[in-house]
């Protein structure tokens, strides 16, 4: 089987890429932290974003401090609402925000904060510091929009608003694929830190069982693929599909078929390593709001994005030993000629220079295959 080695050319290349975006993203904060921007460069974001930061914990945890990611923990802990929502970002000049787009929270910041939490420890953090946040994980995990019949979040048709933040400004409704996969991670994880520390684990041990008897709900036999939603957005979605078999949230006959269908279909949704959210020629067909920055072509409406393509190499490994690794030996070609961005278009269009995901999560799956191949 076709492995590859830390001494992989292109492997070494994608690390230095990581360090170097990484230690360029640190930012003072006004709010005593070393904060951390979703971007290297310019302030297209001008603020410390959950879901990123967690990102680059789980895939890079060697180029953060673990005391940085302790103190970002505490101050979004500390930031929670009254009601116990968690912030999905906290602005260069200190502004806590729990909206992003629509007019209700987004629904992925208490599902990335127990990802987090899971990360720090991962990392070597403090095991008491995570036992003393186990009420508030709770709490702000209570918040989350969720379909109690089935587990799966569950976003308002008729108010849509920003489930998973790399889908923000799209409205995809009903039962939310994407956001139900990050919440089985986080009902997995709280009942793991609620069995460690002695807390009731049996709560969130069910709701991750129920999420995942209910995932085929939003099974396209057409595609062999997952859709992105129930109502808007009843498309097969490429990077959900790709992420549940990252996470083992399908059994082995359904991660073949995923495998196999992203394998066949990969014309229609890979392009110089990078990868679309929806098969060509699809678009999204309601976005939250009305921005042109957000229409087809632009964005996360049919731009391709490095986010998402450690996870398809890794379905694409599954399929054919040695595709996966191929696709992220491609990507790292592109970000040696033309640079990281957030998203490219065939059109010669770019949207925000450095970004962080693009490179820490293909990392991260490469660092993953190696662990598999070495087995």
């Amino acid at each position: 089987m076709p492995t590859s080695h830390p001494a992989d050319p292109a492997f070494a290349q994608l690390q230095e890429i990581v360090a170097r975006l990484i230690g360029q993203a640190r930012r003072p904060h006004p709010l005593v932290v070393t904060a951390y921007m979703p971007a290297a460069f310019g302030d297209t974001y001008p603020a410390l974003y959950l879901r990123d930061f967690t990102y680059m914990v789980e895939s890079a945890p060697e180029f953060i401090p673990v005391e940085h990611g302790r103190a970002i923990l505490d101050l979004f802990v500390a930031q929670m609402s009254p009601e116990g929502l968690c912030p999905e970002r906290i602005g260069n000049d200190g502004t806590v925000f729990y909206v992003c787009h629509g007019g209700r929270p987004a629904a992925d910041p208490p599902l990335f904060l127990l990802k987090l939490c899971a990360a720090h420890l991962r990392q070597g953090g403090d095991p008491a510091f995570i036992k003393s946040l186990l009420p508030a994980l709770a709490r702000t995990l209570g918040t989350a929009p969720v379909e109690a019949e089935t587990g799966l979040i569950w976003i308002e048709p008729a108010a849509p608003h920003t489930a998973y933040g790399f889908t923000d400004s799209i409205a995809i409704t009903g039962r939310h694929l994407f956001c139900s996969l990050l919440r089985l991670e986080a009902c997995e994880i709280l009942a793991d830190l609620c069995g460690r520390f002695g807390a009731d684990a049996a709560p969130w041990r069910r709701e991750a069982a129920l999420i995942r008897a209910n995932l085929g709900l939003l099974w396209s036999p057409e595609h062999d693929l997952f859709l992105a939603g129930s109502h808007d957005g009843r498309q097969a979605d490429v990077w959900g599909s790709a992420y549940a078999c990252a996470i083992d949230a399908v059994d082995g006959a359904r991660r073949d078929k995923i495998a196999a269908s992203l394998l066949a279909r990969r014309e229609q949704y890979l392009w110089r390593g990078q990868v679309r959210h929806l098969l060509l020629p699809e678009f999204w067909p309601r976005l939250i709001g009305a921005e042109e920055w957000a229409g087809p072509g632009k964005f996360q409406n049919g731009p391709y994005w490095g986010t998402a393509t450690g996870w398809v190499a890794e379905a694409l490994e599954h399929a054919e030993p040695g595709r996966g690794l191929a696709l992220l030996r491609e990507l790292v070609a592109d970000f040696t000629a033309h640079g990281v961005w957030e998203c490219i278009g065939k059109d010669g269009y770019t949207r925000v220079a450095g970004n962080l995901s693009s490179a820490c999560l293909p990392y991260a799956s490469w660092k993953k295959l190696q662990a598999q191949s070495a087995r």
